[in-house]
């Protein structure tokens, strides 16, 4: 028999090129919104839930965890004593957090493919990724396996994997029941009066979760004011999530609605 680590791998590899829906839509989000009765998770930020499914269907999930929020997937680690730091060795089959920020809170997620030496770069496969360096790292739209720099690596955990994988059953289904994820996101309350060209409420933290979206770049500078930066970002997600007022083609405000999905793919 193979060992979990093995299993998780061989699940996580089943699917390489897996693209996502319209809207992040995933199957692994389904998954993890049906696990956790909220619809919304369908459509989230999905490199969490893509290991958390794979850990579910190896028969994983009691030592790797299912969540959809990366830091709460760090403490999980941390909690257990399971954390390393992202300089020491790694294994097939640790769960690699990537910090591309640098500020100490994990933005994405990925599974060891092969064992990594100190400094060594290290070979990963992970989901909600690009293909190559051009594309989003934390917001991709796909399966792939990729090849990963030490510095931008959080840490990682190692789970607790057995001698070997679970057994199944007759028709080789898998019997594990998963276990329920300690924490739900929940997006902050939606800011009365938020609006283009107003300064009261503030801008910035629906500038902060673009920016960990990939929808206003990274370089421009907070401020209060709702401006024609933030305008041209909330334009461009709200095409593409559909949420669009009725019979308007650029439409930058940003609504209770789309509020709750942003916030949700950006920190779910």
């Amino acid at each position: 028999m193979a060992s979990t680590a093995a299993a998780l791998l061989t699940e996580a590899k089943k699917w390489k090129g897996y693209k996502e829906g319209a809207s992040n839509h995933t199957k692994f989000g389904e998954w993890y919104a049906t696990l956790v009765k909220d619809k919304s998770f369908a459509y989230a930020a999905w490199c969490d839930e893509y290991v958390s499914y794979c850990a579910y269907a190896s028969g994983n999930a009691d030592v790797v965890g299912q969540y959809a929020y990366c830091p709460s997937h760090v403490n999980f680690f941390k909690n257990r004593g399971q954390w390393h730091k992202a300089s020491e060795t790694i294994k097939p089959g640790d769960i690699i957090f990537f910090d591309w920020n640098d500020d100490g809170v994990a933005d994405h997620v990925e599974i060891a493919r092969a064992a990594s030496a100190p400094g060594a770069t290290v070979a990963t496969i992970g989901g909600n990724t690009s293909s190559g360096t051009a594309g989003s790292q934390s917001n991709g739209d796909g399966v792939y396996e990729r090849i990963r720099y030490r510095s931008d690596i959080l840490g990682f955990g190692r789970p607790a994997y057995k001698a070997a994988a679970p057994s199944t059953g007759s028709s080789g289904s898998n019997t594990t029941t998963p276990s329920t994820p300690t924490q739900k996101y929940t997006p902050p309350a939606f800011p009365k009066g938020l609006a283009p060209n107003k300064a009261t409420p503030s801008a910035k933290s629906l500038q902060k979760a673009l920016k960990a979206t990939d929808w206003l770049g990274k370089s421009v500078e907070l401020s209060d004011n709702y401006g024609p930066q933030t305008q041209k970002a909330v334009a461009g997600f709200n095409a593409k999530h559909g949420l669009n007022n009725a019979g308007v083609s650029y439409d930058a405000t940003i609504g209770p609605k789309g509020w709750a999905l942003l916030f949700t793919l950006a920190y779910g």
